[in-house]
């Protein structure tokens, strides 16, 4: 008995003492503007502001490309920033909320993993603080700053645990499988196809026997989640053709074969050494774990890191994955699988002098690296709110990152224009906007030039409304939450017979 209530503290106090002590090197550190830090940083100032102000899901970011703003949460998840602007909230400034949603994402990602190994593994606590000091855990931190994507990571371990619980029949795996994986579409689509397709796929089949009603029951679960992310789904794919999204596929660099082994151009990028470093960490137990015991889980790590460098080229050119833009966005993946098969392993068989020595020595290598210079300046990013070049309305114009024209745009344009008949306003048209002259609404256009909103009158108000899509998504979402609430608050009589028939002890007699 004592033995278990030192565990009840032990395992908190060890995740929240790890994910602490990662976040510190960030928090005392200068501000990291590297990467996606500047986005990070423009996104949530404004997130949080618009919370602050009574908007419950802020879409449109009013601040990016110094004023014209952004539709940027139409097209962009939004659960990372949902976290980090409870920080911000709370008083934190908007890079230590920042830190804090990595940190907190990190405790819940240990969280996930113990939950997951627990009752596989004699060591869950050992297994779950190696995934939070994996090292792609750190890169996404630290040298990326791709809190989205961090977020999303931290779901895969509870999306794999609650598959598990629906192939036991246990009560309330259905609704909780269905919660886990609408957070993983909430937070990074990507992450959530390769996962979907490299670890929860092949989970399923392997464990269910290809029974074809435990399968329907482990779809039906994800296509719950997703139903329940269709607040943020439908408008994100319904209202595409309002933003230049060619900017996301078009660019050398956003395509997949840039980031493959066998690219000249990746050799010389600073980010994909830092990935084949990362990868070789992973690679080095991985493959002794293959050697020593041949688990499909060291497999799965492995096939994993050899994708995820682009060894296999033409598996990035399938229509749906070459959209994925990074290959090695396969690696969070590999980790669970690699942290799995250590934990299901035998004592004898886990290489583990190699495998702490190679993540220690990737995490410092991490945490101490200088990071790429940033775009932009700190007071840059806080006077003009520079902003992403993709959620800019569709049009050829010069690419840059972040967006010089619209900023160029924005001061040339300081105040509304009427030419007599016409007025053009200081803010980027979108299909949301609202226009009301004298209390009627009056149809507005994006100006053939500039893309600014246009409108025949004069002094009249501009508001943002629910687009029908957004309606849509809404219904959806709030059909499928009521679904899922009444799934997990009132398991049904059968889940609770089939755990009954699991765990009797007559059974079989």
């Amino acid at each position: 008995m004592i033995r278990e209530r030192w565990r009840e503290l032990i395992v908190p106090a060890a995740l929240f003492a790890t994910a602490l002590l990662l976040a510190v090197p960030a928090a005392l550190g200068p501000v990291r503007l590297n990467d996606s830090f500047w986005i990070d940083l423009v996104w949530l100032d404004q997130f949080a502001r618009e919370l602050g102000h009574g908007v419950l899901y802020p879409r449109w970011l009013p601040l990016s490309h110094d004023g014209l703003g952004s539709p940027v949460f139409y097209y962009y998840p939004p659960l990372a920033f949902y976290i980090a602007a409870a920080f911000a909230l709370m008083g934190a400034g908007t890079y230590v909320a920042l830190v804090a949603t990595f940190a907190a994402a990190n405790l819940v990602s240990g969280a996930g993993a113990y939950l997951w190994l627990k009752d596989q593994s004699e060591r869950p606590l050992a297994g779950a603080l190696l995934f939070m000091i994996a090292p792609y855990h750190l890169f996404n931190f630290y040298l990326r700053g791709a809190i989205a994507e961090f977020v999303a990571t931290a779901t895969l371990p509870f999306v794999l645990w609650g598959i598990g619980q629906i192939v036991r029949g246990r009560p309330r795996a259905f609704a909780l499988t269905a919660l886990a994986y609408a957070a993983l579409m909430m937070s990074h689509l990507p992450l959530a196809l390769l996962a979907s397709l490299f670890l929860f796929a092949p989970y399923a089949l392997a464990n269910t026997g290809r029974s074809p009603a435990l399968l329907a029951r482990i779809g039906g679960a994800l296509a719950l989640g997703v139903a329940v992310s269709a607040i943020y789904l439908v408008p994100a794919l319904a209202l595409e053709p309002y933003r230049s999204a060619s900017d996301l596929w078009s660019q050398t660099y956003l395509q997949p074969a840039t980031w493959s082994i066998w690219s000249a151009h990746a050799w010389s990028n600073q980010t994909f050494r830092a990935v084949l470093l990362i990868s070789a960490a992973l690679a080095i137990p991985a493959v002794a774990l293959l050697l020593l015991h041949r688990s499909a889980w060291a497999v799965c790590a492995v096939l994993c890191l050899v994708i995820g460098i682009g060894a296999v080229p033409l598996i990035w050119s399938l229509p749906v994955l070459r959209m994925v833009q990074f290959p090695f966005r396969l690696l969070p993946i590999a980790e669970v699988a690699l942290v799995t098969g250590v934990m299901l392993a035998p004592k004898d068989r886990v290489p583990w002098l190699m495998l702490w020595v190679t993540f220690l020595l990737a995490a410092a290598f991490i945490v101490g690296a200088t990071p790429e210079s940033a775009p932009s300046g700190d007071r840059v990013l806080r006077q003009f709110h520079p902003d992403v070049p993709e959620n800019l309305p569709p049009g050829q114009r010069p690419y840059s990152w972040p967006s010089k024209w619209a900023l160029q745009l924005a001061k040339e344009h300081r105040q509304p224009q009427f030419d007599g008949t016409t007025t053009v306003e200081r803010v980027f048209y979108f299909p949301a906007w609202q226009v009301r002259c004298g209390g009627r609404a009056v149809p507005s256009s994006p100006d053939p030039q500039t893309q600014l909103l246009t409108y025949r009158g004069r002094g009249c108000s501009r508001s943002l409304i629910m687009t029908a899509p957004e309606k849509v998504g809404a219904v959806i979402s709030l059909l499928a939450l009521l679904a899922l609430l009444s799934l997990l608050f009132s398991p049904s009589l059968l889940e609770r017979r089939r755990s009954l028939r699991r765990e009797s002890p007559l059974r079989n007699t």
